[in-house]
């Protein structure tokens, strides 16, 4: 399942996944940034950084892992924060007698 939908991933989005993960090829990172940022096609977004394809590809699923695991960690601090009621219900003002 691809967690990141190029052209709709904002850059600081982007930046934040990239800095979990060990790519550090400036070239790489402004590649799969533009990609994402822009919905330019893989093929023209690796042709322009010049990027192998095969790299692009092995960078873009690392970068869909880690996207994968921080959903993962979002839908646990989800299901946390719904079945706490003194979060979910809106806050009752005191009772003055």
């Amino acid at each position: 399942m691809n967690h990141l939908l190029p052209g709709f991933e904002s850059q600081e989005r982007v930046a934040l996944l990239l800095s979990l993960t060990r790519i550090s090829s400036p070239e790489m990172i402004a590649a799969l940034t533009l990609h994402y940022t822009s919905a330019l096609p893989a093929e023209r977004a690796a042709a322009r950084h010049g990027i192998e394809l095969s790299n692009f590809m092995r960078g873009q699923k690392k970068l869909e892992q880690i996207a994968a695991t921080v959903e993962a960690i979002k839908a646990i601090d989800w299901a946390k924060l719904q079945s706490n009621p003194l979060l979910t219900s809106p806050l009752q003002p005191k009772q003055v007698a």
